[in-house]
């Protein structure tokens, strides 16, 4: 494992300031089953993460929280790779951003270079990326 995924490690869920418990339970449930756990991004922000075996690793947030509506198109997922890269989708429900964790493309290709990209859509990057 590299430094930088033991540090990610290190912030994902023991923190002091990240409450699940206050996370409304769908969303709790939903996230956890998936695999998700919270991680204080500092600065009052929260998003949940799941480490991939790959390198990369996945993290969803609601307006850089935890918690939200899970029918409002407000969360954010992205895949993310160790030393860099980012490939992010917005305003989804939550069931669409979980799905989104699991068919993103990592944001490193096969040539080793990095993507960094927002996408409108989970469709849009895929088509474009896939």
């Amino acid at each position: 494992m590299s430094e930088l995924a033991d540090d990610l490690d290190q912030w994902a869920g023991t923190r002091p300031g990240v409450r699940i418990d206050r996370v409304r339970p769908a969303v709790r449930q939903a996230m956890t089953a998936a695999g998700f756990a919270p991680m204080d991004l500092g600065d009052g922000s929260h998003a949940w993460y799941r480490r991939s075996d790959d390198g990369t690793h996945a993290m969803i947030s609601h307006n850089n929280a935890l918690d939200g509506d899970p029918a409002v198109k407000d969360w954010i997922v992205g895949q993310y790779g160790e030393r860099g890269g980012f490939v992010e989708v917005g305003g989804l429900p939550l069931a669409r951003a979980l799905q989104g964790a699991d068919v993103l493309p990592s944001p490193v290709r096969p040539d080793g270079s990095l993507v960094e990209a927002l996408y409108p859509s989970l469709q849009q990057a895929l088509d474009d990326l896939g």
